[in-house]
């Protein structure tokens, strides 16, 4: 009876060791890409809110471009909502850096990309 308790001890130990030693490399490479991924979200946060300005012009050019003179009145108006949203969006990722997640809104003055449009 001593011997096969000692037996399944080790067994019992063996197994855990296996288990522990897998999970604590795969933690080990995830903390590389979390780390990343959360450094990549705080600096994408402090240019939205810096360059959060830049939608004014940026829609006024689009609008003018697209219906003439009106556009500058138009693109006032949608690059200052554009702003505004930009802000938010930047305060939010720069708020919760802690939390990877994808871009939601492309970088200023630039069309959305097919996987921003997407989501």
């Amino acid at each position: 009876m001593a011997k096969r308790l000692r037996v399944v001890s080790a067994m019992g130990l063996i197994a855990a060791l296996l288990f522990f030693s897998v999970t604590a490399h795969a933690g080990e490479e995830t903390l590389g890409d979390y780390s990343a991924e959360i450094g990549t979200k705080f600096g994408r946060g402090l240019v939205n809110i810096v360059s959060s300005l830049a939608e004014i012009p940026c829609t006024i050019a689009d609008d003018v471009k697209d219906t003439g003179a009106v556009g500058s009145i138009t693109g006032f108006g949608k690059g200052l909502a554009f702003m505004l949203r930009r802000i938010l969006v930047g305060v939010t990722e720069v708020g919760t850096f802690m939390i990877p997640m994808e871009r939601t809104i492309p970088p200023v003055c630039q069309s959305p990309s097919p996987s921003i449009a997407q989501q």
